[in-house]
């Protein structure tokens, strides 16, 4: 009969390592979901607390801010039409016609752009596409820009135009 004889290397110590990460794990994980409420908050220096809703609408009102500047008289893209506008005897047809020349010209026509050199200013704050539509229902006479706010749904409380 033999005996198996035990090697000075074996030892429960890798098998107690294990458990206990295991153990920290389910600690940290029940903690994450009993608690998990009160990380949508955050702790600033001096013990204030940020709400996030507080801090969610302060951002849509500077973003509403930019989107103000971007479409309003004398804004980027105001500048960028008024340039076409004179080169060309009208409005663009689309945003495409503030970047790339159109295909074809009429008399009279000089295309001397781009108008709008970065395609990335033609992006709302809230990363949607800003809209153009010529000849504008708001300004008749003219185009309507806008950006359709943080909502991202057309003609809502939210959107920001240059009417």
């Amino acid at each position: 009969m033999s005996r198996r004889r035990y090697k000075t290397g074996d030892s429960l110590a890798p098998l107690f390592i294990t458990f206990g990460l295991l153990v920290v794990i389910a600690i940290g994980l029940t903690a994450w979901l009993y608690y998990g409420g009160s990380f949508r908050t955050s702790p600033e220096a001096g013990g204030v607390v940020i709400d996030l809703n507080t801090q969610y609408a302060e951002d849509n009102e500077r973003n509403a801010e930019i989107a103000r500047r971007v479409v309003g008289a004398g804004g980027i893209f105001d500048l960028g039409v008024d340039r076409f506008q004179m080169g060309m005897n009208r409005y663009p047809a689309n945003l495409d016609e503030m970047q790339q020349e159109p295909p074809h010209l009429k008399r009279g026509e000089r295309w001397s752009g781009p108008y709008i050199n970065n395609p990335d200013l033609l992006i709302d704050p809230w990363g949607n596409p800003y809209q153009y539509r010529v000849p504008g229902v708001h300004n008749l006479e003219g185009y309507d820009f806008w950006s359709n706010g943080a909502d991202g749904v057309a003609e809502t409380a939210d959107d920001v135009g240059n009417w």
